[in-house]
């Protein structure tokens, strides 16, 4: 907000992107450790509803206070958004987890030793490139939805956020769909649900694709299914992901979340690049995040289950 050097813009949003990337994975590890694995699915749900919409209002709110005031203001906004949460925090988050001499906290190299052990687990790997590729895709839109439709396409740059809507909406969707699932259903199923879901989006856009069909709508509309299946795989993979590693819960949401950030910045690159003229560049895109995450989900985590739900003779 007070930079007037180019130098200094970006080490304040540096700075700013430390902060954010080390809150990520202490909300998880909090919720880790007051919930079991379903609830932590429904927990995970309920606050990734409120955070995704998020990346369509942003652009909204920033849009207009760029036209009203100028970009600092968009900072100033966010500055006072992040006293409240502050004060909040402070004042209603209490301690979750506690040491004593029979558990003390853990030294630098036990630490290291556990993260050496999650990234050699292919179970977590089976979860987390699920929700990087997921989440990174909608990401990857977001972040390209400017040069889309701003630039593309001639949208106001006040305008141009509405377009996300949609994809927020089925999202949120998909969530409230996997919270009334896991009533029944068993995380693992609801996950290979999400990611069959992606694959099946792809597919419907890559159909469009070899129709000849272009145009708005249908980027809207194979971005909100996309969105719809992100929502489904979001709780679930974050349950079974943290879940799978209670203990050591910290560790794990830091490599969860180096994941989903790495993928992110490879697919809003990507996505930066795309040309919409046509669905083939985007059908593309769907289809091989989706298949990724397919390959880690069926190999990873659904064969596993299934091998242990096996019932003995």
């Amino acid at each position: 907000m007070l930079a007037f050097d180019l130098p200094t813009y970006i080490i304040g949003r540096t700075l700013e992107g430390l902060g954010m990337g080390s809150a990520s994975p202490v909300a998880r590890t909090i919720l880790t450790d007051v919930f079991d694995r379903k609830n932590l699915a429904r927990s995970m749900g309920t606050i990734s509803g409120v955070a995704s919409t998020m990346p369509a209002l942003a652009p909204i709110v920033g849009g207009y206070l760029l036209t009203w005031i100028d970009w600092r203001a968009i900072f100033g906004f966010f500055l006072i958004l992040s006293a409240v949460y502050l004060i909040l925090a402070y004042r209603d988050l209490p301690e979750t987890r506690f040491y004593s001499d029979k558990d003390p906290s853990p030294t630098t190299s036990q630490l290291f030793g556990y993260y050496l052990s999650i990234l050699t687990n292919t179970s977590f790997w089976g979860y987390a490139l699920c929700y990087a590729v997921m989440t990174g895709g909608i990401i990857g839109y977001y972040s390209a939805a400017p040069y889309w439709f701003v630039s593309q396409l001639g949208i106001a740059a006040n305008h141009y956020a509405f377009l996300t809507l949609p994809t927020v909406a089925l999202y949120i969707i998909g969530l409230f769909i996997n919270r009334m699932l896991l009533k029944k259903y068993d995380i693992e199923k609801l996950l290979f649900l999400g990611i069959s879901s992606a694959v099946l989006t792809a597919v419907i856009t890559l159909g469009l694709a070899v129709m000849n069909v272009s145009g708005l709508i249908a980027i809207i509309v194979s971005l909100s299914l996309f969105g719809f299946s992100a929502g489904l795989v979001m709780p679930a993979v974050n349950a079974g992901a943290m879940g799978e590693f209670k203990k050591v819960a910290g560790p794990a949401s830091a490599l969860l979340v180096m994941t989903v950030f790495g993928v992110s910045a490879i697919t809003a690159t990507w996505a930066m690049n795309i040309n919409i003229d046509s669905l083939w560049p985007i059908s593309l895109y769907l289809g091989v995040l989706s298949l990724i995450g397919l390959f880690a989900n069926f190999f990873w985590v659904w064969l596993p289950y299934r091998k242990n739900a096996r019932p003995t003779r």
